[in-house]
């Protein structure tokens, strides 16, 4: 049997054995109250492997392979990392929790360790057993400072109804609330405090008046509030017909149509009535979407959607993943996709000092030119760095349409790049872009991804701490590993030793 530690920073793979830092002990730095990472790769196995600590509080995820059976969308050509390998093969992306036994798949298995920063030093021991054989693994981890207060503003769709399928649960049963629960829970261990609402009961009665039930939305709003979620995204009023459709279809209806309005002359005042009645209205936890990436053929219909939205629902500010278009007065608070800030950052920015707020978003695009991104066959540190983005360009937060959203013809265990329909466009998703949770044995699994994204956030707070105290030196450590999107350092080795000075610095002003 033998072993290697490696950097939680890179991926782990079933067939690879060698990795650039690898190592027989491991020596950690981690912010108090935070967490130290590493993996251990195992092979050779021969039975059952034990995994135990001592003298040491660890938390151990026996990592699963999940498959990747291709690498969509380069069709401009692949460069160095992109990808970071050919398909087929299969990537440690998904971790189950561990009671401290495995049984390994062709006798080789990847953990995932997590050792709570509970205090300035820690010290022990992690051991390996499987029949006659026992390996100790010598731990220490120091930790310094405290962890940083949550600011980054972070909302990535969650889908009950793909949790219901998935763990075959029924809506209103206990099964379902209890796995709805353990869902919150691991986003907001990820730091993600922002959700995407679910639409209110609408019904038409006889007469023809529209009537609205928020008891969910309500309930909802209280269950998250008391999770520790800061802001909520209404349900988007509409959304376009097709990708070059000019038209935003209403409740079924032309959204220009006279139908249309009535209706939402129906709905805002109603939506605007139940936020005074919660003490909601000006609390400025919410923002309303009106159709999601609207584009040059439907812009003139959602600046007049947004008209309407101003005259009915005036505290509420508008929300939207855009790309670069010309909706100026139309938005308040503008998520443009990676690539197309990076192509008109001058405008966005211009945005910002006129008193908009201005986020990020990836979704299957950009996936050519370098540009980072969170897919499973490119490196773990894109995904890392994605916050780090936030940092470097002064970004109030950043969206992903899911992270849960399994389309239904791919079993997510068994691949990565489902069929996906949006809007009558057809394309194949890159790997995980659906996904950054599995939905494991009662209860969701983690990803590497999602683990990356919480230890990102974190890194983001003390740059925001640096900055506030000495912006020189928080630029210099951003820049020496984040220069933009598409110029990042994807050296393990190099990039740990960053976040150790990171740490460092950022203790300093605790």
């Amino acid at each position: 049997m033998e072993y290697k530690i490696i950097d939680s920073c890179q991926w782990t793979y079933p067939d690879i054995w060698e990795y650039k830092g690898e190592a027989k002990i491991f020596e950690g730095l981690a912010v108090l109250g935070g967490t130290a990472t590493f993996r251990i790769i195992v092979r050779d196995i021969k039975g059952v492997l034990n995994i135990q600590s001592d003298g040491i509080d660890c938390l151990f995820y026996e990592e699963i392979a999940i498959p990747v059976e291709d690498n969509p969308n380069f069709e401009e050509g692949f460069m160095p990392h992109f990808p970071e390998r050919i398909a087929p093969f299969c990537v440690y992306d998904c971790m189950k929790p561990c009671n401290g036994i495995v049984t390994p798949k062709n006798k080789i298995t990847s953990i995932y360790v997590s050792i709570p920063a509970a205090c300035e030093t820690l010290n022990g021991n992690i051991i390996l057993s499987c029949c006659e054989q026992r390996i100790s693994i010598p731990v220490s981890v120091k930790a310094y400072g405290k962890m940083p207060e949550e600011t980054l503003k972070i909302s990535m769709g969650y889908e009950l109804p793909s949790v219901a399928k998935w763990h075959d649960a029924e809506f209103g049963s206990e099964k379902l609330k209890e796995l709805d629960q353990k869902y919150l829970h691991l986003l907001r261990h990820q730091h993600q405090n922002g959700y995407f609402l679910e639409h209110p009961r609408v019904h038409k009665d006889k007469n023809g008046k529209w009537n609205f039930n928020f008891d969910f939305m309500n309930h909802r709003i209280r269950t998250l509030l008391n999770l520790g979620f800061t802001h909520f995204h209404l349900h988007g009023i509409g959304f376009r017909r097709a990708w070059d459709a000019p038209d935003i279809i209403i409740c079924g209806m032309d959204g220009l149509s006279y139908d249309a309005f009535m209706y939402l002359s129906s709905y805002l005042p109603a939506l605007r009535e139940n936020l005074r009645e919660n003490g909601w209205l000006d609390s400025g936890m919410f923002t309303i979407g009106i159709a999601d990436e609207p584009n040059q053929f439907d812009g003139v219909t959602y600046r007049a959607i947004a008209a309407t939205v101003r005259k009915y629902l005036p505290e509420v500010r508008i929300y939207e993943a855009v790309s670069y278009v010309h909706m100026y007065g139309a938005i308040d608070v503008w998520a443009p996709r990676a690539d197309e800030y990076a192509k008109n950052s001058d405008r966005f920015d211009v945005f910002k000092e006129l008193g908009d707020e201005i986020w990020h978003y990836v979704c299957l695009f950009p996936r050519v030119g370098g540009y980072i991104n969170r897919f499973m066959d490119i490196p773990l540190l894109a995904t890392r760095y994605i916050y780090w983005a936030n940092y470097k360009y002064d970004l109030a937060g950043y969206l992903h349409w899911s992270v849960n959203n399994y389309q239904s013809d791919l079993d997510p265990y068994e691949g990565s790049c489902p069929v996906h329909i949006n809007a009558g466009s057809k394309s194949i998703l890159p790997p995980g872009d659906d996904k950054l949770i599995y939905p494991g044995d009662n209860e969701p699994y983690m990803s590497a991804r999602l683990e990356a994204h919480r230890e990102a956030a974190e890194e983001y707070e003390m740059l925001r701490v640096i900055a506030e105290n000495d912006k020189e030196t928080a630029d210099k450590l951003c820049d020496a590993c984040f220069k933009s999107y598409t110029n990042v350092e994807f050296d393990p080795v190099e990039f740990r030793k960053t976040q150790h000075k990171l740490i460092i610095e950022y203790s300093k002003y605790c």
